[in-house]
């Protein structure tokens, strides 16, 4: 069978697990699709890319499309941007349309074009909200990660067929079995706190809001250690082995929250994974996981892990609502003992229903989704 060619573009080599996680989902749901692939990445780290994924990539910055990347498509058949949160402004400038030059250019070049499993933030900028529909209305297929962001591009003038599935990571997942929505009784508490840097990341972004949470956090964490024995695991998604992320590095995020701690040397604060597996390991023991990060909740959920959301941006609140957990998402400043301490005593109250709900969500989120699989297999055919 000939070997395909594809081409795909995320903020991949950023030693973010996140997007890695999606990078894997993608590439299993390809590999359903046809075997044979010959798969090249851009990536902000090859060496690391290379290692993880077993793929072919080429050093790409966002926004930087360089002459000689054209060579790089024209031996590819297939162009893929996504997955993540790809289409949005931030303060200091139009992420979307970073993102959606090398779509423009591999569109040019007659490759065909998919964009798969992303989501669309916060767009103010005109120069984004004339941009996504000009490139989004001629590629070959469109898929999103949640309803809302459908809604927007639909707001936005996008007349493609717009396709919603289920975030990429989730792909890299097995399914739920029974067992995955049993308890251990009598086991000590295992809970996991995922955080983020916020500053500068969106226009609405209240910082004082931040500052407010990061003592709240501390404080729910110091009141599950004492009241209920529990084990808190801060773990970052976005780290460095040695020295600190440039632009987004969790651990000083989860540094800043231990100064407000009464208890931060009972708690255990991982500073990186070697691999995303090591990090599902993790989570398939929590009990519970409080998180800031999507994909904290995105695998944790995927696990059949009960899940409370830091609703920091629509993505967050979108995929909440997508497994029926909407009532889960508390907006970042609402986030305060009063509100998190009732819901948090009622999951680990009744662990066991509180698992049945999250895999239910989860389940019919997967089955609502599967669509997109019989329409990736006409455009990759």
């Amino acid at each position: 069978m000939a070997r395909k060619r594809v081409l795909i573009c995320g903020y991949y080599g950023n030693y973010n697990l996140g997007d890695e996680a999606m990078l894997t989902g993608m590439l299993r749901l390809l590999r359903q699709e046809h075997d044979q692939w010959r798969v090249t990445v851009f990536s902000k780290d090859t060496q690391d890319t290379k290692i993880r994924h077993s793929v072919e990539a080429i050093p790409y910055q966002s926004g930087e499309f360089k002459a000689q990347y054209n060579l790089t498509l024209l031996q590819n058949q297939y162009f893929i941007l996504g997955g993540g949160d790809l289409l949005r402004d931030s303060v200091n400038n139009s992420k979307a349309e970073r993102w959606l030059r090398p779509l423009q250019q591999a569109i040019r070049l007659r490759r065909r074009t998919l964009v798969l499993g992303i989501s669309v933030g916060e767009i103010w900028r005109k120069e984004t909200q004339k941009i996504i529909p000009q490139v989004l209305d001629q590629v070959n297929l469109l898929a999103v990660r949640d309803a809302d962001s459908k809604t927007q591009l639909e707001k936005l003038g996008v007349r493609k067929n717009i396709h919603v599935m289920s975030d990429l990571a989730l792909h890299g997942l097995p399914e739920l079995s029974p067992q995955s929505t049993t308890h251990l009784a009598n086991q000590p508490i295992q809970i996991g706190i995922a955080v983020r840097p916020l500053v500068k990341s969106g226009y609405s972004t209240d910082v004082n809001a931040y500052f407010k949470f990061q003592q709240e956090i501390a404080a729910i964490a110091d009141f599950l250690a004492e009241q209920y024995g529990a084990t808190i695991h801060f773990f970052p998604f976005q780290a460095l082995k040695t020295g600190y992320h440039p632009t987004d590095d969790d651990r000083i995020s989860i540094l800043n929250i231990l100064r407000y701690s009464r208890c931060s040397n009972q708690f255990v604060v991982h500073h990186y994974f070697e691999s995303l597996q090591n990090l599902i390991q993790l989570i398939s023991q929590l009990d519970l996981t409080i998180g800031m990060r999507l994909h904290s909740l995105i695998l944790s959920a995927g696990l059949g892990v009960p899940v409370i959301a830091v609703e920091y941006a629509s993505k967050v609140r979108g995929f909440m609502q997508e497994i029926g957990q909407g009532e889960y998402s508390i907006p970042i400043e609402c986030f305060n003992r009063e509100q998190l301490l009732p819901i948090i005593r009622d999951i680990l109250n009744d662990p066991l229903m509180a698992r049945k709900h999250v895999a239910a969500g989860i389940k019919n989120y997967r089955q609502g989704r599967s669509g997109i699989q019989q329409v990736l297999a006409q455009t990759l055919a």
